[in-house]
């Protein structure tokens, strides 16, 4: 087993979150927090939380993601900033399609430098605001970018391509009530803090008029 692996594993039996990760996924998610602590040197890219323990913390993040989402549909990251949880995602699976949303300069380098070093086929880097054009059905899902009991209405502001909300929460919040919309399951875990966290599934049950 190598050092990635067993360093993944460890955080996903602290996080109690049920994945098995391959070896090929861990030393690319290595890969990608090492690009970017690089990055971070120079650039506001993470918190000091994510880079003091990036496995527990974006890793353990993402990976939840990947659970919560349908993998049929593209996954799209509003606000991705340093890459999480969309190129954590991506990282799990390359080939997976995934849409990372960041309006800053600086961040949208990066993500493009790090799904070009890592051979992350499937991303597209759109250096935009929210909502961007989409021709096809999607996944959204934002960690960060506003409180989470705003976010499904920033979500959708994405249309009708937008036909799977996640909600990604670190307590107990309302659920999102909304007509058309239906809740479709939630991934729990813990946090690196031993708290619960919970990303949310809600999907389109009708087409929008």
């Amino acid at each position: 087993m190598t050092a990635p692996l067993a360093r993944l594993e460890r955080a996903l039996e602290r996080a109690a979150l049920a994945f098995t990760p391959s070896d090929e996924a861990a030393t690319r998610l290595a890969a990608f927090l090492e690009l970017r602590a690089r990055w971070s040197r120079t650039h506001n890219l993470s918190g000091p939380g994510s880079l003091d323990d990036p496995w527990s913390v974006d890793v353990v993040d993402g990976v939840a993601v990947a659970r919560a989402a349908s993998a049929e549909l593209p996954l799209v990251d509003v606000g991705a900033g340093s890459g999480v949880p969309g190129l954590v995602v991506a990282c799990l699976d390359p080939a997976r399609p995934v849409v990372v949303v960041e309006p800053r300069t600086k961040r949208a380098a990066f993500l493009r430098t790090a799904a070009q070093t890592l051979g992350l086929v499937g991303v597209r880097v759109e250096r935009a605001r929210w909502p961007v054009e989409l021709d096809h059905p999607v996944a959204v899902v934002s960690r960060a970018v506003v409180d989470p009991g705003a976010w499904p209405d920033l979500a959708l502001q994405g249309g009708a391509p937008v036909v799977q909300l996640l909600r990604m929460l670190a307590a107990r919040r309302p659920p999102f009530e909304r007509d058309g919309w239906r809740p479709d399951g939630r991934v729990d875990y813990r946090g690196a803090d031993g708290h619960p966290r919970t990303v949310e599934r809600y999907v389109r049950a009708t087409r929008p008029a």
